[in-house]
């Protein structure tokens, strides 16, 4: 039996529409930022919409967390150690 391929991710832009996109917000920063405002705005009192924006931020606030803790692993183990009981010390 045949194996279905992997699918590939689908691309929302290309590299030359991403390209257009940052020149435009850097060449219209006022502009550009008006409108975010104005769509988060619109839609902070939408629940589901909400739900979604927490989420997604909850994901990406973990993968961030994630990549600090692989680039500056803690030099020793995090919270208090634990006592050790040495055997025949307490007979």
């Amino acid at each position: 039996m045949e194996q279905p391929l992997e699918q590939q991710e689908k691309k929302l832009c290309s590299d030359a529409m991403k390209r257009a996109m940052m020149k435009y917000r850097a060449n219209n920063l006022e502009r550009y930022s008006e409108i975010q405002r104005n769509y988060y705005n619109g839609n902070k009192d939408d629940p589901e919409w909400r739900a979604k924006f927490n989420a997604r931020c909850r994901e990406n606030n973990r993968k961030y967390r994630e990549k600090l803790r692989e680039a500056n692993p803690p030099s020793r183990g995090r919270g208090r150690p634990k006592k050790s009981i040495q055997i025949g010390e307490n007979i």
